[in-house]
């Protein structure tokens, strides 16, 4: 009996189109996420540039300051003012006690006390401190000097000694010319300050020579008054703000 041949199975051709379709659609799933994350970030870039756009072009609502903290706290403008009156109060009782301390010298004319903005003048007549064409002190200049000492050294304030002379030229071999004579001056009132205990650092000499009199020089008096020394007591700890301007 003869056998008979089983009938092959029908083959099929597009099992493909299976694996085809799933990366179809894994493609497009993957475009799908790719695309949502994109829209995210623009959303999310809409929204901090819509906001700094609103910060930096909106107007302010009102010119008046808002006021962030209480108590304590205060602008430098205040805290600025309040330096400056607490520099005044000083400088006035560094004034007070500068004339107290000179009384005498004071009711006889040989010093003067003036009053600046920044600044106090105690004004000395070289009659007081030196002989003609010297920048040696007197024994009285010494013992007015001792009374100011004691004053300077008790306060932090900068201070510039200042020489002046008239305008008769100095005739020696010391000294060349008022220039030289004025700041030698100066600087021997200075030294006197510095032995006494005034702090050095807070000192300062300058020379004026006979360029800037505080009255005409065709008279004797007038002379007299220019030939001085003047010691400049300054608001502050740090010193002068310009040559001529304490």
């Amino acid at each position: 009996m003869r056998k008979h041949k089983p009938a092959e199975g029908h083959v099929n051709h597009e099992r493909w189109l299976v694996s085809y379709a799933d990366f179809i659609t894994l493609l497009f799933a993957f475009f799908v996420v790719m695309y949502a994350i994109s829209s995210v970030n623009e959303g999310k870039y809409k929204v901090l540039s819509s906001s700094l756009k609103n910060v930096f072009e909106t107007p302010p609502g009102t010119t008046k300051p808002i006021e962030l903290m209480h108590g304590s706290a205060s602008s430098p403008e205040t805290t600025e003012k309040q330096i400056s009156d607490e520099q005044h109060r000083l400088l006035v009782q560094i004034r007070q006690d500068m004339v107290s301390a000179l009384t005498n010298e004071v009711g006889h004319q040989q010093v003067k006390v003036s009053d600046h903005d920044n600044w106090i003048e105690v004004s000395i007549q070289s009659e007081l401190l030196f002989t003609s064409g010297s920048a040696v002190l007197s024994n009285s200049a010494l013992v007015t000097l001792a009374k100011m000492s004691r004053v300077l050294a008790r306060y932090p304030n900068a201070i510039r000694i200042q020489g002046y002379t008239d305008n008769i030229p100095v005739i020696n071999s010391i000294y060349p010319s008022n220039w030289e004579l004025s700041a030698a001056r100066a600087v021997s009132v200075l030294r006197v300050f510095e032995e006494q205990g005034v702090e050095s650092g807070r000192m300062a000499a300058v020379a004026y020579g006979e360029f800037h009199p505080v009255v005409d020089n065709n008279t004797d008096s007038g002379r007299i008054q220019n030939r001085r020394v003047v010691v400049a007591i300054s608001k502050s700890k740090s010193g002068f703000h310009s040559p001529f301007e304490p």
